[in-house]
């Protein structure tokens, strides 16, 4: 396969649905969906055509090849993905609510495959030829051989100079707040890029302040060149380059998940392009949409996100 720009790394599920916002408990059929947040910015990246592949760790069997199938479908590279015999894939179920009623995530995913992937495994003269490697908090979280996992994958990409990305993207289910800012705090170090949520950064790092000042808080106390933080709507990236803000876009909500990863890889678009403001417009034109779309992947044209873009440019026209 030809170089790619950007690897990410992380575990992949089947997602499991009920139609028409039904109950688990009742449904009698359920929707098939592939999720995971760094296959999803790999797919969305894809989207815009930039050169992508993710890898993981997946048993060889019927719903292992589903997720690699999807990915090439949709353009991911998936040629250095790790095959083992036995194991399993990672569930989720995803109950969706209407006011009053929460949305419902159940996780059926210990002991899934990625939770035996060894740094090792990995093939670093594919990975370090591409230009960003992209991570999350996600993975650590599952367990210790995981952490391990992302800190080799850390400690190899320094030593490749490659640009790492790092979205923290918290699960709750996963592990607590201490457990998490423990961790994260002796991987953050690292990183080039830092991805938060404005609630995150309350929850993890005790920062309540606006974006911006939480942003240069995390720049400054982890000394990481780029930090960008996201609230709802809005994003806000601080860079040696400079400060650029960016309000996203009025929507009827389909589906939310997968949102944020499409906010990433929007942004990673504008890192490859150099251009922190073009990066935030994309990764909130692309949240907006990815908002639209059942499943966790975003599916759209780059020529959708641009007249997105440029719709907005015209209402914000002074006549």
């Amino acid at each position: 396969m030809a170089e790619v720009q950007v690897v990410t790394i992380g575990e992949a599920m089947i997602r499991l649905t009920p139609p028409d916002y039904q109950r688990l408990e009742t449904a009698p059929l359920l929707k098939v969906h592939i999720g995971g947040a760094e296959l999803n910015v790999a797919v969305a990246l894809a989207q815009l055509g930039v050169s992508v592949a993710w890898i993981s760790k997946l048993p060889d069997n019927p719903l292992g090849r589903r997720i690699v199938q999807e990915a090439r479908r949709f353009g991911v590279d998936t040629s250095r993905v790790v095959w083992m015999q036995e194991g399993r894939v990672g569930l989720y179920f995803y109950e969706k609510g209407s006011a009053p009623r929460p949305s419902l995530v159940v996780y059926d995913r210990r002991h899934s495959a990625i939770n035996t992937l060894k740094v090792d495994e990995l093939d670093w003269e594919f990975i370090g030829k591409a230009k960003i490697l992209h991570l999350t908090g996600i993975t650590p979280a599952l367990s210790d051989v995981c952490r391990h996992l992302v800190a080799g994958c850390l400690l190899r990409a320094k030593e490749r100079r490659l640009f790492v990305s790092f979205d923290v993207n918290y699960r709750s289910r996963l592990w607590t707040p201490e457990q998490a800012r423990a961790t994260l705090l002796t991987f953050l170090r690292g990183v080039d890029l830092l991805i938060c949520t404005k609630e995150d950064a309350a929850t993890l790092f005790n920062l309540t302040m606006d974006a911006e000042t939480i942003a240069r808080q995390l720049q400054a106390t982890l000394r990481i060149p780029n930090v960008v933080v996201t609230h709802g709507d809005r994003a806000v990236a601080v860079t040696p380059q400079g400060t650029f803000s960016q309000t996203g876009y009025p929507l009827v909500e389909v589906d939310r998940l997968g949102a944020g990863d499409a906010f990433a890889a929007g942004l990673l678009y504008g890192v490859l392009q150099n251009d922190w403001e073009l990066g935030l417009r994309y990764g909130l034109a692309m949240a907006a949409l990815k908002h639209t779309i059942p499943g966790d992947w975003f599916i759209g044209t780059k020529s959708e996100v641009e007249t997105l873009l440029q719709q907005a440019q015209q209402r914000s026209v002074v006549r």
